[in-house]
């Protein structure tokens, strides 16, 4: 059984192409939107804990002018990953060592994708600051990282 007036494809079609056709280009708000609903692509995806931020947990008694590089662990059932913030960008480990693909993502979408070895290890560029998370897949499944400043 078909709704009243909507027996014909044809005319469907037309009804939908004047509908956008009105509703103009679309709005930054429609876009991010649009951009939020592929966000749950990666749903059943593990969320790893972070764990350690040298920003937060220090090292008491370390000596010298020159702050250390700033270290993240990221704990999941499976995999962690470990990651070290340099001056052009990250570079990390999953561990246990696996291969895999890694992606740096901001809210509005992907930024850096890059490739782990069979250490498990890759360098990642990131941008000058702003929030950001990794989305890791690996074979035994996926895993995105709690968000972070860059």
């Amino acid at each position: 059984m078909t709704a009243p007036g909507w027996d014909d494809d044809e005319r469907l079609l037309d009804e939908l192409h004047a509908a956008l056709r009105a509703a103009g280009p679309p709005t930054p708000s429609m876009v991010a939107a649009g951009r939020a609903a592929f966000s749950w692509e990666s749903i059943d995806a593990e969320l790893a804990a972070l764990t350690h931020d040298s920003l937060r947990d220090g090292l008491p008694g370390v000596r010298g002018n020159a702050a250390p590089p700033r270290t993240l662990v990221f704990s999941g059932a499976e995999v962690s990953v470990e990651l070290g913030l340099t001056g052009t960008g990250l570079v990390g480990q999953l561990v246990p060592p696996t291969s895999g693909e890694i992606g740096l993502w901001s809210p509005g979408g992907e930024l850096a994708a890059a490739t782990a070895d069979e250490l498990g290890c890759f360098d990642v560029p990131v941008p000058r600051s702003g929030l950001v998370r990794l989305r890791c897949r690996t074979s035994s499944g996926e895993l995105v990282t709690d968000w972070f400043r860059v």
